[in-house]
């Protein structure tokens, strides 16, 4: 062999690992940048085809957050306003009504953790706040099965109390106008105690509400448990005369998120 051809030989092998190194390099920095962009808002679907972008909080600032039933229709909603505020986030769902496809597109992120579980069943988390969503609020959902029903407001809320007492989480319970059953006073004040039936149709309902807020009221008095108690349904009938769904499901989370954040209510 020529010493040309060994020259053109050995040069061609040299352009060759250079252009592997820039090749490699090329890709790691595309697969950084790629990284850094999914953790900076959520993916399109074709359920949620906007991009929501999320803020980068300091350690100090950013919460873990729980939400039950955060893939329902409300509960999506505020995961959406959560992540967007540079919170971690993590769901629980059993999916009996709520939707994979409300959350999807936070899977990618690393802020984001869903979670199949059944409230009834107690679960060991470490987390700040607890958002209680969990019960089902239409009469043909929770008329289907009435003791599932009374059973996540009683045990579920339970099982979110024990966890917030353990790890020393506030926690809010999303409770309903339904507790003062078929009210004789309108509106209801505070100190107005309802007109309720213990064994009607709506009672697997109104009752196990009625009781998770005792409970609520019960943990904080004994055990110190730092709680929220938002009566939902009111909030929701009355927004619904002036915005639409998905508005609507948007205020009512800030509105949540309001109460969280504020000084509890005088039992």
């Amino acid at each position: 062999m020529s010493a040309d051809s060994s020259h053109i030989k050995r040069s061609l092998s040299s352009n060759g690992a250079d252009d592997d190194k820039d090749s490699k390099k090329a890709r790691v920095e595309r697969f950084v940048a790629d990284q850094q962009l999914l953790c900076s808002q959520s993916i399109p679907t074709p359920h949620t085809p906007h991009v929501i972008q999320t803020t980068r909080l300091p350690d100090a600032l950013r919460k873990k957050i729980l939400v039950t039933v955060g893939a329902g229709f409300v509960g999506s909603h505020l995961v959406d306003l959560l992540m967007s505020q540079g919170h971690e986030v993590v769901v629980l769902n059993t999916f009996f009504t709520g939707r994979k496809a409300n959350v999807e597109h936070w899977l990618h992120h690393p802020n984001f953790s869903l979670v199949r579980h059944d409230v009834t069943q107690p679960i060991l988390l470490e987390v700040d706040q607890i958002y209680h969503l969990a019960c089902l609020a239409s009469p043909p959902h929770y008329q289907y099965n009435p003791v599932k029903t009374i059973k996540t407001s009683t045990m579920g809320t339970i099982n979110m109390l024990g966890l917030a007492k353990r790890v020393k989480a506030r926690i809010l319970l999303a409770s309903t106008s339904e507790i003062y059953g078929d009210p004789t006073v309108h509106p209801q004040p505070e100190s107005y105690w309802g007109n309720v039936n213990t064994i009607g149709p709506r009672a697997c309902y109104d009752e196990g509400k009625r009781v998770a807020e005792t409970m609520m009221y019960a943990y904080k008095n004994q055990n110190g448990v730092s709680i929220r108690v938002s009566l939902f349904n009111t909030s929701y009938i009355m927004l619904s005369l002036y915005y639409n769904h998905t508005s609507l499901a948007l205020i009512i989370s800030v509105i949540i998120i309001f109460v969280m954040s504020t000084a509890p209510r005088t039992a």
